[in-house]
């Protein structure tokens, strides 16, 4: 029979769980004065003023005014303040890294950028000068993740949780990242890298998961059971929600639009890092392409979908053309993903500014009379920061309702 030890809580896991059951209570209801909190929670008088003291002092909540005087003297009116804790965000891209602190309430507390000396596939040397900058963007990472945690100390809202996003695979307990040709980083356990470094839970997703996962949350497909979010950055992604939650599929690969087969040649082939799709529309093929039809990218730099659709509405005959190709075939990847899924909407977002209308109203239109109902397409409404947000909203989910008062 187990000990004693193992089927009972002590004094201070019942404390922390009824004070999480107080501030529960003004999450759902708002401003309340101790008698209604008592009545919302069981919870009696004595225990209820002993625990707003302790949550005064910690400043998860905060007094709003009195409650109208009945004859004794006015009670206080507390509500709940996310502000004293917040967690991390972290959004890993072929030419930088991007991080920040948000508070319990959504707001963003502090914003940082690591541009990297050098964005993957445009690297030049040999295997060994390869390697180094492959160990010298994972060393910016690391600095990055330490100082939000070290910003957070100092600010007064400590970092309760952190959330990584990668343009890649991640799967099994150790966080492992697959092969990212945008970071150049082989497989590689980022998450039991990171883990070691502190003691708070520590989430890794793929940036297309992040994206669906913000946009359910915060941003446009609020209210949504089914949804498809489609990531137009350095490569291509989807992130995909059925009933409510994020659907990662058995091997965590769920979403890898990159490898769909585009045609009948595709069976004549052998995809490596990059699939069928990706090899169309992806930044490294744009690039290349770009530079073969005479278009100017810069050394060092990819030119995007995006970057294509902008330089096309400018009225740039070459980049229309090319334009116009990646819209078809990112057309009939959403088509084929609605066919499947039936989504209530596709939320459409990029790393960058927000997706034009022309590529809205393009997808639109290919999609018309092509499938038996052409859900809605939407951008993104969290704009450049949707994947930001959206990871730190899945670090936010290992810490709610069990760690607002944790030290």
């Amino acid at each position: 029979m187990p000990s004693p030890s193992r089927i009972t809580a002590n004094s201070s896991t019942i404390s922390k769980v009824n004070q999480t059951a107080i501030i529960d209570a003004l999450k759902a209801h708002g401003p309340l004065p101790k008698a209604r909190i008592g009545e919302l929670t069981g919870l009696s008088p004595a225990t209820v003023n002993r625990l707003t003291t302790v949550l005064l002092k910690e400043r998860i909540i905060v007094t709003d005014g009195q409650e109208p005087s009945t004859g004794g003297r006015p009670s206080l009116v507390f509500k709940y303040s996310g502000r004293s804790r917040a967690v991390a965000g972290i959004q890993l891209r072929a030419e930088k890294a991007t991080g920040m602190l948000i508070d319990f309430d959504g707001k963003v507390i502090e914003h940082y950028e690591v541009p990297f000396d050098a964005v993957a596939g445009e690297t030049p040397g040999n295997e060994e000068q390869q390697k180094a900058f492959q160990h010298m963007r994972l060393e910016q990472t690391l600095e990055l993740f330490d100082h939000l945690l070290k910003v957070g100390e100092k600010n007064g809202t400590p970092c309760l949780s952190v959330g990584v996003s990668v343009p890649g695979v991640v799967s099994g307990e150790d966080g492992i990242v697959g092969r990212t040709p945008e970071l150049g980083w082989p497989t590689l356990a980022l998450g039991k890298i990171l883990r070691e470094r502190t003691k708070i839970p520590v989430v890794l997703e793929n940036d297309a998961n992040a994206l669906a996962f913000g946009e359910l949350r915060r941003g446009a497909g609020q209210g949504a059971s089914t949804l498809i979010a489609v990531l137009l950055g350095n490569g291509l992604g989807a992130g995909l929600v059925t009933n409510g939650m994020l659907h990662r599929g058995a091997s965590s690969e769920a979403g890898e639009i990159g490898y769909m087969l585009m045609d009948r040649s595709s069976l004549q082939k052998s995809f490596g890092d990059l699939g069928d799709l990706e090899n169309r529309v992806g930044a490294i093929s744009i690039t290349k392409a770009a530079r073969q039809h005479g278009l100017n990218v810069p050394a060092g730099t990819l030119m995007t979908a995006q970057d294509l659709v902008t330089l096309a509405a400018e009225g740039n005959p070459v980049a229309q053309l090319m334009a116009d190709e990646i819209l078809d075939l990112i057309a009939i990847a959403i088509a084929n993903m609605s066919v499947l899924l039936d989504p209530e909407l596709v939320v459409v977002g990029t790393n960058r500014a927000p997706v034009p209308d022309t590529v809205i109203d393009g997808l639109t239109a290919r999609l018309k009379g092509r499938i038996i109902r052409v859900p809605p397409l939407v951008r993104a409404e969290l704009g450049e920061n949707a994947v930001l947000v959206g990871v730190a909203e899945l670090a936010l989910d290992q810490v709610s309702g069990r760690t607002y008062v944790a030290k």
